[in-house]
């Protein structure tokens, strides 16, 4: 009886259910500019249930126990000086201890579960807009509904930046079942440009006369980059002092074009600060991008940084 009643509450602990989940994927060529896509799901709400299942209670119980105590013994000394042994007999010694016995019983317990709470019928549109037409995409999205939540994200092939101008959603409810409608814009950049100039990272730095040189992929501009120089006073102990942060200009720099590469000279000497004989320089630079809107943010390098200290 025992054994029936135990698999019968298990049973009941996992006949629950979430939300159902809709996934539909498509790869975005170029040639179509509107992706329609219908996805149905299903929308649980959470109740509870006291059950009664099996525990292991315990109770207090006293048991006699005796054990054999030696006689103890002590020297004694009076004023005179005269000592002599003084012994306690020993004996069978007895007393009642507790002992927590543990015994079967039942407790309450609240459980969750799932039950139905309505359908959800989700209609997509996607309005897609590919900014470089000399070239085809081939780009992964994935549209997903789990109950009445969505999930629009995209497997990129790192040739674009993705960009999710506007999303727009509209429900209604009728005879149980919640109807969604979505409405995506999706932008596609190429991402040529970045790759080309921050593929390869910052190279080729040296420091000599006060020009410092560096090396960055062909392309580099001010207008799709910023090109931004941190210079300290080295200590060998301690924490390198700041002695100048600044975003650098085009007249700043002396760029040239050699081997498919942006050669940079920039004479430290012109922004301002008292070069010290020790110093570390810190180049960062990065793509001008609103990443707040990217949709494959993380997949394409957007900056490129370099540490270097000059003794």
């Amino acid at each position: 009886m025992k054994t029936t009643l135990l698999l019968i509450l298990g049973m009941l602990s996992f006949s629950s259910f979430a939300d159902t989940s809709a996934i539909e994927r498509f790869l975005y060529d170029g040639t179509q500019e509107v992706q329609d896509i219908h996805l149905t799901t299903e929308k649980t709400r959470t109740e509870y249930r006291t059950v009664r299942v099996p525990a292991t209670c315990y109770r207090t119980e006293y048991r006699r126990t005796c054990h054999r105590q030696p006689p103890v013994c002590r020297r004694v000394c009076n004023r005179r000086g005269i000592c002599q042994n003084r012994c306690t007999p020993g004996g069978t010694v007895c007393r009642n201890t507790p002992v927590r016995v543990p015994y079967s019983c039942w407790r309450n317990e609240t459980r969750s579960y799932q039950v139905h709470d309505y359908y959800v019928e989700t209609n997509v549109q996607i309005n897609l807009l590919n900014e470089d037409t000399s070239n085809l995409p081939r780009e992964e999205f994935r549209m997903k509904m789990t109950g009445e939540r969505s999930s629009f994200t995209v497997k990129g092939s790192s040739n674009y930046f993705i960009f999710l101008d506007k999303k727009h959603r509209r429900e209604r409810m009728q005879a149980g079942v919640k109807y969604v409608d979505l409405i995506y814009n999706v932008r596609l950049v190429s991402a040529a440009d970045a790759k080309n100039v921050l593929g390869n990272g910052i190279q080729g730095v040296k420091l000599r006369n006060g020009i410092l040189n560096f090396k960055l992929g062909a392309g580099f501009n001010t207008s799709d980059f910023t090109q931004k120089i941190r210079i300290y006073r080295n200590r060998r102990l301690g924490r390198d002092p700041l002695l100048l942060t600044k975003i650098l200009t085009m007249n700043e720099m002396n760029m040239q074009t050699v081997n498919n590469e942006s050669v940079m000279a920039v004479d430290l000497r012109n922004l301002g600060i008292n070069l010290p004989s020790k110093m570390r320089v810190i180049l960062n630079t990065d793509y001008q991008i609103n990443e707040d809107r990217l949709m494959n943010k993380g997949q394409i390098k957007t900056s490129a940084s370099t540490n270097w200290v000059f003794r």
